[in-house]
């Protein structure tokens, strides 16, 4: 598939002025996972905070893809703080959630703590100078404006920020840069039928196929107990998983997401009319974004590796601990994906938010330094969650201590991150 990137016809824009709509403390760009928890706990700082959101809602995989969660049970602050509103709202039953209850949560936080938030708008480019990030330039419905601030937090997910601003990545896995699928949930409504395991779906999706005597292949089984939404029961389902695109390249990603959508309305098709318990279901709606397990992974000046997750590593600087096993999803279609590689409690350090020759400019979320497999350890929510966190208690020792994310007291990082909760030392 040919990619914007094999287009080499330029053209010259011309040049204008743009004028600075923000000039505060904290930029955060993106606000999925880690930007929802970088930007509200930056506020809570005392910093100002300008949010720039791609949707119109935050929360990224939270509100968007996933209902489940896992990891929390070491976590403190920020992320302690969500799992803990879910269960006492009633958001959550053991390890699903109704991720459109979310939505007003995030909201009332962004109220609460002063963040002001810019939606259904584009970071489209870094100013740096000399290797000093600056702010961002950003699209959106009143045109191209510029987001002064002293220090830009990157939470794209992709490291679009860093990657435009001269960082290097890598991408993928080693050899040929395959990552891993992307996937797409859709709500199927008013289904009667009872929770579903993935045994329970197997087995009805495998009868529906021989009743219809036509071949079905599905990538990947994925079910999640029924919501109920007013009088309307919703089954979530991600078996839609697009692989062999690169979530970095605007044409493969539009085309992943035509291929997801074929997918899902091929099962659609199938259950309706040959599914046990799922006569009478109808079309729900679709994540508004895709669910990108993996893409840039930011060189920075700590790398997280597959020997560090499996062998328990501890850092100096080490923000919190991470349990969760990699799990890597297929990279093709012919093949399964690793799952449940153990992990042994291990510290996210602090140096892999710092990309490597870049000043004020902190990443978090899946796109810190790190390789393609000990990426399928940290990149969940929990601990995307924590990133943001430990994000914005940097930003707010750099601004006030007027040096750079690099040359903040780490020790200090380190025992404010363990003041709120976070665990740092091994089970």
């Amino acid at each position: 598939m040919k990619s914007l990137e094999a287009n080499r016809i330029q053209i010259v824009e011309p040049s204008r002025m743009t004028d600075i709509a923000f000039d505060v403390d904290v930029v955060v760009c993106g606000g999925g996972t880690a930007g929802i928890a970088a930007a509200v706990c930056a506020a809570r700082e005392g910093l100002s905070v300008v949010l720039v959101e791609r949707s119109a809602i935050c929360g990224g995989m939270i509100t968007h893809v996933t209902s489940w969660l896992n990891d929390f049970a070491n976590k403190g602050g920020f992320a302690k703080a969500f799992y803990d509103h879910l269960c006492a709202e009633g958001i959550l039953t053991k390890p699903y959630y109704n991720p459109w209850r979310v939505v007003p949560y995030f909201d009332d936080l962004i109220a609460e703590s002063g963040v002001r938030v810019l939606y259904l708008a584009l970071v489209v480019a870094p100013l740096v100078e000399q290797g000093r990030l600056g702010g961002v330039i950003v699209e959106s419905k009143s045109g191209r404006t510029a987001v002064r601030a002293r220090i830009t937090i990157d939470a794209t997910g992709d490291g679009d920020v860093a990657a435009r601003a001269g960082a290097a990545f890598e991408q993928g896995r080693p050899g040929d840069g395959a990552v891993q699928a992307i996937s797409q949930t859709q709500a199927l409504l008013n289904y009667t039928g009872g929770k579903l395991s993935h045994e329970r779906m197997t087995a009805i999706i495998a009868a529906a196929v021989a009743k219809s005597g036509k071949p079905y292949w599905y990538p990947y089984n994925r079910w999640h107990p029924e919501v109920v939404v007013g009088t309307q029961r919703t089954l979530f389902q991600s078996v839609a998983h697009a692989t062999g695109y690169d979530p970095t390249d605007a044409v493969q990603l539009s085309a992943a997401l035509v291929e997801m959508r074929r997918q899902a309305n091929e099962l659609f098709v199938l259950l309706q009319q040959y599914g046990e318990e799922f006569e009478g279901i109808e079309y729900g709606p679709f994540s508004a974004i895709p669910g990108v397990r993996e893409s840039r992974r930011i060189v920075c000046d700590k790398i997280v590796t597959k020997e560090h997750v499996v062998n328990g590593a501890r850092f100096e600087d080490g923000l919190f601990t991470v349990t969760q096993n990699i799990d890597i999803h297929r990279r093709d279609r012919e093949e399964p994906g690793i799952m449940g590689v153990k992990a042994k409690p291990y510290h996210l350090p602090y140096g892999a938010l710092l990309p490597k020759g870049l000043e004020n400019l902190l990443v978090a979320g899946r796109c810190i330094g790190g390789d393609h497999e000990a990426l399928g350890s940290y990149r969940i929510i929990a601990n995307c969650l924590a990133m943001g966190e430990a994000a914005a208690i940097a930003a707010r020792m750099s601004v006030r201590g007027r040096c750079t994310p690099r040359a903040v007291p780490v020790p200090d990082l380190v025992a404010e991150m363990a003041s709120r909760g976070y665990e740092q030392s091994a089970p």
